[in-house]
């Protein structure tokens, strides 16, 4: 009887659809997903009740949609889209997505639009959604919003649905009806973003082809959280086999790399973007070795740095400043390093990919950061990738002392 009970049961990530993958795309739940390891079984039956405290929720997000009609017909910028443009880049912050599109996807033949994914403004500007459209859209994204929380959800997932997600519907909608709009008028329209979750699942709802551009280390996601996208590009092999299995139907692509053919006798260092998580201790004791070794050291600060640890860094040990509009790859590219050094960064796990031996000044409980609940943040091993300034010291020394054992030690670090 227990065995034919538990047959019944029905897994979250089989009820998930393209229509309702809405309701688990934030943060919170992907978390809680994760914690449950991606399987959450769901009992027969429905809760009726339940779905009453999903009511005002209702209400406010039907006001907060007509706010976005009547917000779009007084837009100042009676925008258009022309036929040609194909290509719409949802920008998160930071310009990493426009410089990786640039790279990587730029074709003088298509014309790129750049909005900003949290932004609805943005939106708005636009004055192409049609009214008839967003209630259509408010109604189906309701009725999906009602049946999945008619189910017997765990509470804590359907309290997170319920606090989270549903104060989005309205926001969704919008996103639904002005995705739909561009699609009918750019047949041939592709979406590209780096982590604007609502908006990939808005366009993968209106039929439009969708690009996921990773920057950074990517951590465990929920299956049932995560976008359907037609495409993902990622930096390392291990990001794209957890990828593969996570979104199977995806195509997950590495970024194209090219392996320096020579190295000069520099070190970049990534700075972070407070003073406060880097040790100038630390940073000190490895500029005082790598100088009387007379290599040429480069500070690379965050886009938003604001701190002043890097101009003292600066003055005391008469240091360069790389090019700030240039990213990771473009840098080691360019001044072709011999090492490279940094904390929880991309510009690590780039560093190896070009050749290049990256020093982490992570400190242990850094490197293997969990949270409470024992969530690993992310995928890329790089304690295994990176040689660790406190603890692999001797390894960096046997390489200052004999560079014919660099080539063997990269490889290394590859497999290792």
């Amino acid at each position: 009887m227990n065995s034919l009970k538990l047959e019944l049961k029905q897994e979250l990530n089989e009820i998930v659809n393209k229509r309702n993958k809405w309701l688990l795309c934030s943060f919170e739940i992907s978390r809680y997903l994760v914690k449950s390891d991606n399987s959450i079984l769901i009992p027969p039956g429905n809760v009726w009740i339940s779905t009453l405290k999903a009511y005002p929720s209702y209400i406010y997000n039907l006001l907060k949609l007509l706010y976005f009609l009547v917000k779009q017909l007084f837009s100042i910028e009676k925008t258009s889209f022309h036929k040609k443009s194909t290509h719409i880049l949802l920008s998160t912050g930071y310009g990493y997505d426009l410089k990786n599109y640039r790279k990587f996807f730029l074709d003088n033949n298509v014309e790129l639009i750049l909005l900003e994914a949290f932004d609805t403004s943005q939106f708005t500007n636009y004055n192409i959604v049609k009214i008839k459209s967003a209630f259509s859209f408010f109604l189906a994204n309701l009725k999906e919003a009602n049946s999945l929380l008619r189910l017997k959800l765990p509470l804590d997932l359907r309290k997170k649905i319920v606090n989270q997600s549903l104060p989005q519907l309205a926001t969704y909608t919008y996103f639904c009806a002005f995705l739909s709009a561009i699609k009918e008028k750019i047949p041939n329209v592709k979406i590209f973003h780096s982590g604007a979750y609502l908006l990939s699942i808005a366009a993968t709802r209106a039929g439009i082809e969708t690009v996921y551009l990773y920057h950074g280390l990517i951590g465990p996601v929920g299956r049932a959280s995560f976008p359907f996208n037609n495409q993902i590009y990622v930096y390392a092999v291990e990001e794209q086999s957890y990828l593969e299995d996570i979104s199977p139907n995806s195509n997950v692509c590495l970024y194209p790399t090219k392996e320096l053919s020579r190295l000069e006798k520099r070190v970049v260092i990534f700075l972070r973007l407070y003073d406060r998580d880097m040790s100038e201790e630390n940073l000190s004791e490895l500029l005082t070795i790598f100088l009387k070794k007379e290599y040429q050291i480069f500070l690379k600060k965050h886009p938003n740095y604001k701190g002043d640890l890097a101009d003292k860094l600066v003055s005391k040990y008469n240091l360069e400043i790389a090019d700030l509009q240039e990213d990771a790859s473009g840098i080691v590219l360019n001044l072709q390093p011999s090492f490279t050094v940094g904390w929880m960064s991309t510009a690590l796990c780039e560093s190896l990919l070009h050749g290049v031996v990256p020093i982490s000044l992570s400190e242990k409980e850094e490197i293997n950061w969990t949270d409470q609940h024992g969530w690993n943040y992310f995928i890329y091993p790089i304690k295994k990738r990176t040689f660790s300034w406190k603890e692999e010291k001797g390894r960096i020394f046997e390489l200052l002392a004999d560079f014919s054992l660099y080539g063997a030690t990269v490889s290394e670090l590859r497999t290792r």
